[in-house]
């Protein structure tokens, strides 16, 4: 009777045990990201992204933005013709384990490098580590929301690990 005890209390230890580190896992992944872009470490960053479906989310956001301001312009074909070809090789230059890092770091998800500020005396010290919110979409999917209203979607990988697969940049 105490050996069925103690085996079902180890059982129980062990479900607890994977179940809690499964659901944090996805904070340390941000940990792990935040810390490789504090580094610059360019190894670190790409280990974490699936950059072949984070350029297909990018492309896909960049062509459906420029689908929906086209509107009922004549020339809007011809402007997602010429968009479709220029879009794969800029995507292709952007969406790399520095652009990702600077997005880390500094807080803004965009396509773009983010404009350095000059330092002047009356400029204001520079700021704290970005904030971000963290939500389960589902089991195979959470988001990390920055200030700016953009957010990195990460796909599980494994029953621990997690990839940034896209991103959602902010309204507006």
């Amino acid at each position: 009777m105490n050996r069925t005890r103690a085996l079902t209390a180890a059982a129980a230890g062990t479900f607890f045990v994977v179940a809690a580190t499964s659901v944090a896992s996805p904070w340390w992944t941000l940990h792990r990201l935040r810390a490789a872009a504090d580094r610059h470490d360019a190894g670190g960053v790409s280990a974490l992204v699936d950059f072949p479906a984070l350029r297909d989310s990018v492309k896909s956001q960049l062509l459906g933005s420029i689908g929906r301001d086209a509107g009922d312009n004549p020339f809007a074909a011809i402007g997602q013709a010429f968009a479709r070809v220029v879009a794969d090789p800029l995507v292709d230059a952007i969406v790399s384990p520095a652009g990702v890092a600077a997005m880390v770091e500094h807080g803004k998800i965009s396509i773009g490098k983010p404009a350095r500020e000059a330092q002047t005396p009356d400029a204001e010290p520079p700021r704290d580590k970005p904030h971000y919110a963290l939500h389960y979409r589902g089991w195979r999917h959470f988001a990390v929301t920055a200030e700016d209203g953009g957010s990195f979607v990460f796909r599980r990988d494994g029953l621990w690990s997690w990839k940034l697969a896209g991103i959602e940049l902010p309204r507006g």
